[in-house]
């Protein structure tokens, strides 16, 4: 790859990583930017919703003369199609990529890049997938108006069993660490095409396994609906395999069935998995204080340096290392004068983990509260300017509490009810100021 062409890709992975979007995120190594793994999250309001949809890009020498080649790796290993344009063989089936003839003006130039890549993709994760086939673009006949709800909902049930359910049972299952990551790496670097499946998938869950956690603690209690949502309008499908699409074949298909008790107990023992792992954090890191090993010393190190700046910063009203344990900080916050938590006093626990930063910080709200932010597991959804120093945690996490006004993002929500008053009619979001200030005054 010319010097050129190399620091254009460069470039662009360096903006993918500053930017402050949560739809997707690329994993690469320094020493192979031409090899890019991709994860796309299914957007809100389609069958894809919250979903995590894995690609890997190949970038050619003669970029961005030549688009990237793209396949997408989410096929429950090459037995599930998950749209007209996402083959079960991997293909991605789409103009800009040249995979698709398209209409003149919608193919390949140079001046797209790995985001236009990116967002022509996220496209495809469409509220109504059906009209992408060629052919049905219309789909007026009633028995297309049927299909399309048929086809929605075995990829919304799929959606959330093949893209959210078992990529994080296999993670909890057999955790692979970063140096056996970069391990299989370079073998399927070497071996090009035909590589092994499974050091493929061990090394995918590599790359996005925190990713995959995190997003899962945010968005659980969104999935749980969909599940519920499913259990209550598919009830006579319980069971019952999935329906075939008139454009899908023995080979091309969403083949499987419906059943979303099955989905409701995993997810529910996922989250009991992660809350768990969460907890042992705790007691990994007790282990690394007695062995003196550097991300303890580092930990406590910046606790001191913090804690003594806390003057700055009145609203804090106290951090302290639980039991002495730097992975475990808890800090104490009052609500500012005039802001929507004016009164409040809020116990939030912050808990580290051992192998920070590739890890990152899982927070949880303690005092129960009633906010876009906050679950009711009391997960809080917050974005830190730079991940590796815990100051910058402490600052993005009150920054996702005071903002006043925060724009309608449904991936920046973690709660389904406070969502839905927050940014309803006027009367709902009277109802969503009257319960978060009833939740503060309970604290």
């Amino acid at each position: 790859m010319g010097d050129q062409c190399t620091l254009r890709l460069i470039r662009e992975l360096r903006q993918l990583e500053r930017s402050d979007q949560l739809s997707y995120t690329v994993r690469y190594r320094e020493n192979n930017v031409r090899d890019i793994q991709a994860l796309i999250v299914g957007p809100p309001g389609t069958p894809y919703e919250m979903g995590f949809y894995e690609f890997t890009i190949k970038v050619p020498s003669d970029y961005p003369a030549s688009p990237p080649v793209v396949k997408i790796r989410t096929t429950n290993r090459g037995r599930t199609r998950f749209g007209p344009n996402l083959y079960a063989n991997g293909k991605v089936c789409l103009s800009i990529l040249g995979t698709w003839p398209g209409s003149r003006g919608e193919q390949w130039s140079p001046a797209q890049g790995l985001e236009s890549v990116l967002l022509s993709i996220q496209s495809l994760l469409s509220p109504n997938p059906y009209t992408l086939e060629p052919g049905f673009e219309d789909a007026g006949k009633e028995s297309d108006k049927e299909n399309m709800k048929i086809y929605n909902s075995k990829i919304c049930h799929e959606n959330l069993r093949l893209t959210v359910i078992v990529p994080l049972e296999q993670a909890l299952r057999s955790p692979i660490s970063r140096r056996r990551a970069e391990i299989i790496d370079d073998e399927l670097s070497s071996q090009g095409e035909g590589t092994d499946v499974e050091n493929e998938e061990l090394l995918s869950q590599s790359k996005f396994q925190d990713f995959y956690k995190k997003r899962f603690l945010w968005y659980f209690e969104f999935y749980l609906k969909a599940i519920d949502k499913g259990l209550a309008e598919e009830p006579t499908r319980q069971g019952r395999p999935f329906i075939e699409m008139p454009f899908e074949g023995p080979t091309n298909a969403m083949t499987g069935c419906w059943d979303y008790a099955d989905l409701r107990a995993r997810l529910l023992s996922l989250r009991d998995k992660l809350m768990e792992e969460t907890r042992h954090w705790l007691v990994e890191g007790l282990a690394l204080v007695e062995q003196e090993a550097g991300i303890a010393v580092k930990l406590k190190g910046q606790h001191g340096q913090i804690a003594a700046e806390l003057g700055a910063h009145p609203h804090i009203i106290d951090l302290s290392l639980v039991d002495g344990n730097p992975f475990a900080w808890r800090l104490t916050y009052v609500g500012r004068n005039e802001s929507k938590l004016e009164g409040g006093i809020l116990k939030i626990m912050i808990y580290i983990s051992p192998r920070h930063p590739e890890e990152q910080p899982r927070v949880f709200v303690e005092t129960p509260l009633f906010h876009t932010r906050v679950s009711k597991l009391g997960v809080l959804m917050y974005l830190p300017s730079h991940s590796e120093e815990i100051g910058h945690h402490i600052e993005g996490i009150v920054n996702s509490l005071e903002e006043d006004n925060p724009p309608f993002n449904p991936l920046m929500t973690v709660s389904p009810e406070a969502s839905a008053l927050c940014w309803g009619t006027d009367q709902d979001r009277k109802l969503y100021r009257r319960k978060l200030r009833a939740s503060l005054e309970g604290c």
